[in-house]
């Protein structure tokens, strides 16, 4: 996994610009503290397509926007190689092959190599998983890396 941590904001920004959704409202109330808005600052000029919200949506440049995302970074866990040290090997395989039947294999193995974050709703997915199966600890994760949530 790239390490983000050592970029600077503005070069964050410009990478997420590039394929990200960005909003060019001007008259949405929560357009200050909006990554999609702030990120339409730092599409290239040379840029001759990029994506953006629909602002003709009703939902869109409201204070409950569908497609607002916070402007400040969160701290997500990364990596799933950890979690099963302290389980019995049977746990440890009936917990891997639900987490497999619910993300895919493919995305399964994205989080446990670390080379993905772990955005909060998988987290409290992975969380109810173990508690499903009588697994009361707190899961351990490998690390953890602040991000956006876009």
């Amino acid at each position: 996994m790239q390490d983000i941590t050592k970029k600077t904001k503005e070069e964050r920004f410009r990478e997420m610009a590039k394929d990200g959704i960005v909003c060019q409202s001007l008259d949405c109330p929560i357009r200050k503290h909006c990554l999609r808005s702030i990120l339409k600052d730092y599409v290239p000029e040379n840029t001759p397509v990029t994506t953006v919200v629909n602002l003709r949506n009703p939902k869109m440049q409201s204070a409950d926007c569908p497609r607002y995302c916070p402007d400040e970074p969160l701290r997500m866990p990364i990596g799933l190689t950890h979690m099963y040290y302290d389980m019995p090997g049977h746990l440890e395989r009936s917990i891997k092959n639900r987490l497999i039947s619910i993300f895919s294999r493919k995305r399964y193995y994205i989080y446990h190599g670390g080379r993905r974050p772990i955005t909060p709703d998988i987290e409290e997915t992975i969380r109810q998983t173990l508690l499903a199966f009588g697994w009361t600890a707190e899961p351990v994760f490998d690390g953890y890396v602040e991000e956006y949530l876009w």
